[in-house]
């Protein structure tokens, strides 16, 4: 313990006091006369935390004295002087905590008797205290990198009783301050996982750990966790243009980045907007519209094991296969007890006909009949009697059998006898 020095002036005029002083905000009060007949405070001993020092001393059975001073330093200051931060007035009480204060900083106190003048003993020796160092920070923290959309941090337990529990700081990219983005309670917890992260960012993150009297420790190192990066979009996606009744889709991935499905979208325009249609486990994809020429726009995207979904592919389009257009009936004629059918083909594609015959014989009954595989553009029904009446059209067919619609019927009756 260092001893103080007084000069010979101080010791016959008077001590220049402070009242209610604390840390880092002295002020001055009114001065104190000395009366060096008191009995000095005799300090037993003193116990330090992190925020608070306690002082124990020996109570006088001087009746003179009323009550005791204790005068403390303003550290960290060019002010070297001592100044009064408490006066108690109960002499039985030996014991005193001065709280508020800096950890890992050494306070000087001085304590005096006062009579009931209101002077005061001569001080005792400067007695040096220092407040107790926070604890270390956490030793080891660290993170599990490449998770999708999170990140898993882990650290080792602080092996000091006074921790209670932890802030997670988080730094944002392009950030350049943390912030705290968790609490966790008790000492023994390990883990945290941080959630709804942006794909293939870069994030950074410390640990404080926090005493029982409300201290935060230093930060612990920082960790750099960059989240899993978004799968690559399918490449060489092509659809069919001329297939009967359908369209193929075809397409590659990326093998560095598992599949776990491909998500295909549909548009009836290259603009338009593309709705989810459907989900499918290889790289293929076969799309039946239901009608024959029609043609869509398609997108594909790849989903790998941790549900993350790439950008779509650039759009393609498909069409099925159209069907022949439909041929132009030019007239039906009686010949010879025979009706004579005679059209006109409106596709080059077409390699045949077909011709429907339906037999009218009332309002109700009426008889349907097919000539196929017609290989000329006009074709002579003799198997007609009077009083029907027939109704004629013509289909066309190409060579992978498609059929176009019919074309426009036409009628005519044959005169009874």
């Amino acid at each position: 313990m260092k001893r103080s020095t007084l000069t010979v002036s101080l010791l016959f005029s008077t001590l220049i006091l402070l009242i209610n002083g604390c840390v880092g905000h002295p002020k001055p009060a009114e001065s104190s006369a000395i009366n060096k007949s008191l009995p000095q405070v005799h300090i037993n001993g003193y116990l330090s935390d992190t925020n608070a020092i306690a002082f124990e001393w020996q109570p006088s059975s001087d009746k003179r004295v009323k009550a005791i001073r204790i005068y403390r330093d303003n550290p960290g200051t060019d002010d070297k002087g001592v100044y009064r931060i408490a006066e108690i007035d109960n002499t039985l009480q030996t014991h005193y905590t001065d709280s508020g204060l800096v950890p890992d900083t050494a306070y000087r106190y001085r304590f005096t008797t006062v009579d009931a003048q209101g002077r005061e003993s001569m001080p005792n020796r400067t007695i040096t205290a220092k407040t107790s160092p926070l604890p270390e920070p956490v030793s080891f923290f660290s993170a599990t990198k490449e998770l999708a959309r999170s990140a898993k941090l882990l650290w080792r337990p602080h092996p000091d009783p006074r921790i209670i529990g932890y802030e997670i700081e988080r730094q944002e990219p392009d950030e350049k301050d943390f912030s705290r983005i968790s609490h966790i309670d008790g000492r023994l917890s390990a883990e945290y996982i941080d959630s709804d992260l942006e794909d293939g960012r870069l994030y950074r993150y410390r640990i404080i750990a926090l005493t029982f009297d409300g201290k935060r420790t230093a930060p612990s190192q920082v960790v750099t966790v960059s989240t899993k990066p978004l799968p690559p979009s399918p490449t060489a996606v092509t659809a069919t243009q001329n297939e009967i009744g359908k369209i193929t889709l075809r397409w590659s991935s990326d093998p560095n980045h598992k599949a776990r499905y491909f998500n295909i979208y549909r548009a009836e325009e290259e603009n338009g907007y593309y709705d989810y249609y459907a989900k499918v486990s290889k790289q293929v994809f076969t799309d039946k519209p239901g009608t024959n020429g029609i043609r869509y726009f398609y997108k594909v995207s790849v989903v790998d094991k941790d549900g993350l979904e790439s950008p779509p592919s650039t759009a393609v389009s498909g069409m099925n296969k159209p069907a022949p257009a439909a041929p132009e009936l030019l007239g039906l004629a009686l010949k010879d007890n025979a009706v004579v059918i005679r059209w006109k083909s409106a596709d080059a594609r077409t390699v045949s006909y077909e011709l429907v015959k339906l037999t009218r014989s009332g309002w109700f009954e009426t008889k349907k009949a097919v000539f196929r595989d017609l290989k000329t553009d006009s074709f002579t029904d003799v198997n007609v009697v009077p009083g029907q009446e027939y109704e004629y059209a013509v289909i066309a067919v190409d060579k992978d059998g498609m059929r176009s619609m019919p074309s426009e019927s036409r009628s005519i009756s044959i005169e009874g006898p």
